[in-house]
């Protein structure tokens, strides 16, 4: 009887936390545009040509090129909590990972600093990268 009545205490609270968990994956979903990368120093850099997108684990960014063509990334992200893991294919090239992504690896974790509908901040380190949902 006990148990019963723990499970039935319990059963809510799973809810509301696996409720969470898709509901960030929910906003997270589709294409978002880089903005900005704010700097330690309080500088701003622009950026209007790398967007991320993210579909169920599956992750991209597309990278448009001056001229006018682009390059593609393709890889792997994990939500948890406030982080998100994102591992690109071994066969990207790291050297067009720092020229376009300035990621000087294969796998980054980000913190989300915010996660709304029309807004995704990403923080690793010190850079705090700005998007907007496109």
């Amino acid at each position: 009887m006990m148990k019963k009545w723990l499970y039935l205490l319990c059963l809510p609270l799973l809810l509301s936390v696996v409720a969470s968990c898709s509901d960030d994956e929910d906003k997270l979903t589709g294409k978002w545009q880089l903005r900005q990368y704010e700097l330690p120093d309080g500088t701003v850099q622009k950026e209007d040509s790398v967007f991320y997108n993210f579909q169920k684990g599956s992750f991209s960014a597309i990278c448009l090129l001056e001229d006018k063509t682009y390059h593609t990334f393709f890889g792997l992200y994990s939500l948890q909590d406030d982080k998100i893991y994102i591992i690109l294919r071994p066969e990207e090239n790291i050297d067009l990972c720092k020229q376009y992504l300035q990621w000087d690896e294969l796998g980054r974790t980000f913190q989300i600093e915010e996660l709304s509908s029309s807004t995704l901040q990403l923080r690793f380190e010190d850079i705090v990268s700005v998007f907007r949902k496109y």
